[in-house]
């Protein structure tokens, strides 16, 4: 009786639970990591100030600071606001300060944020732009919304990014309540506000618009596919194995010059309107282009950047490339690409220029007028451009010999002249009379002169 009477409790563990670390910092989750439009490192720290209640400049140079591995000037940062750039970007300061905060937040994706990831493939001359652009209509959207962050993409920070591709609208540069340009980064900065008059930036009814041009069709076509490729560019960021390194860039040009010209750098060079010494030293590793550089390049070949660094294999899909702006490329550029190997047509007009009884010309001539780079023409027709340049060779070697006998005859009547006229024969005296006084230069005619002055007793 008392044994059924009996109740079974739950057991306890006793051990000790394991509890996850905390941070230092509010875990802020950042704005579309994976996307076209991830948020900017900059855009981060003042939507982190927010969340704490204090500004940037509070944040960084009271808390940021005693963290940072190496000695900078960080709580006068914002007496060089100009500089504050840099933390979107390659340098030694994003990497800092990423690696600060991802260890006071114990996030391990701030350096999406920013460009560490690219800074073996693209140089920082012209990559990110020193002050703030923004889009008001995408503002104003965000702030219509009650499901939406108010931020600050970090596509609005590249230089050649103009215009807003979702609203066909400029991005604004300068604060329309005071008229002041905005640093990345400023003591009072917070996404959609202006950091001097603390005004909102969004579109309001007398937003001033009206000074403003509105873009041409070309560049809208042209800034639509810059906005495409390097939204595909920093939304792929999260999803590469590793940082690219700067041998990537030397592999990509030697892949797109052989299939291209067929390893004929020149030809290249030419085909893009570049010199051919950069695209050499692009070729070496040498040096590493401008991402300006690199945007012309991939939209002439009709290639993303992401493509063109990390594809092994190319994609011959340029026939197909819209109009390119004329204020970016020439249209001389499109037709060469544009141009493809006629076979027949080539090789009769080889056959025409061997069978010529004109003046012989260079195969590097000949190549010019058919439009081919002379490697493709000497591959395909050996034994005709080999001709062709045989031709010109015995052509040049006749037409000097007449040269030279032209010459001394010119010589040997000038000598005479002179002997008539009392006036001694000399190099320099008659080099005045020649049709060409540089004839000079040949033996031949050195050799003409001594006989001709032999003859009127003037040398032994």
């Amino acid at each position: 009786m008392l044994a059924s009477a009996l109740e079974t409790y739950e057991s306890w563990d006793l051990k000790k639970l394991s509890i996850p670390s905390r941070s230092r910092l509010y875990q802020l989750q950042p704005v579309g990591i994976g996307t076209p439009l991830v948020e900017s490192l900059t855009g981060y720290i003042s939507r982190l100030a927010e969340a704490h209640c204090v500004t940037p400049k509070a944040l960084i140079s009271r808390e940021l600071v005693s963290f940072i591995p190496k000695t900078y000037k960080t709580t006068n940062l914002f007496e060089m606001r100009s500089l504050t750039g840099a933390l979107n970007g390659i340098g030694t300061m994003a990497l800092d300060l990423v690696t600060v905060l991802e260890s006071l937040t114990l996030r391990s994706d701030l350096r999406f944020l920013s460009l560490l990831t690219w800074a073996g493939i693209f140089p920082q001359r012209r990559l990110l732009r020193a002050r703030r652009a923004w889009c008001p209509y995408c503002y104003e959207e965000w702030y219509s919304s009650k499901d939406k962050v108010i931020y600050e993409p970090l596509i609005w920070f590249f230089e050649a990014v103009k215009f807003c591709h979702w609203h066909n609208q400029s991005l604004c540069q300068q604060c329309p309540h005071c008229q002041r340009q905005l640093p990345p980064l400023a003591s009072y900065s917070r996404p959609g506000y202006c950091p001097y008059c603390l005004e909102w930036l969004g579109v309001t009814d007398n937003y001033p618009f009206s000074d403003k041009a509105l873009p041409s069709k070309e560049e809208i076509i042209w800034q639509k596919w810059v906005i495409k490729t390097i939204g595909e560019l920093i939304a792929n960021t999260p999803h590469l194995p590793k940082p690219l390194q700067r041998e990537i860039v030397a592999q990509a040009f030697c892949r797109y010059v052989n299939q291209f010209t067929e390893g004929n750098t020149a030809a290249f060079a030419r085909m893009l309107d570049i010199p051919k010494n950069k695209v050499w030293m692009w070729q070496m590793g040498k040096v590493l282009p401008e991402l300006n550089v690199i945007l012309k390049i991939c939209f002439t070949l009709q290639v993303s950047v992401l493509d063109f660094f990390t594809q092994e294999t190319v994609k011959e899909n340029y026939s197909q490339s819209p109009a390119i702006p004329q204020n970016q490329l020439g249209d001389s550029i499109t037709k060469k690409l544009e141009v493809k190997f006629d076979s027949d047509r080539t090789q009769q007009l080889l056959e025409d220029l061997l069978q010529n009884n004109q003046q012989p010309l260079p195969m590097t001539v000949v190549a010019k007028r058919l439009g081919y780079p002379k490697r493709i023409l000497y591959r395909h027709f050996p034994e005709l451009c080999r001709a062709i340049s045989a031709q010109y060779v015995k052509y040049m070697k006749e037409s000097r010999i007449k040269r030279i006998e032209q010459c001394c005859e010119e010589v040997k009547q000038a000598v005479k002249q002179f002997y008539t006229e009392g006036i001694y024969p000399s190099e320099a005296a008659i080099s005045r009379l020649l049709a060409k006084p540089g004839c000079f230069r040949d033996k031949e005619v050195r050799n003409a002169l001594r006989a001709a002055r032999r003859e009127i007793g003037l040398e032994p």
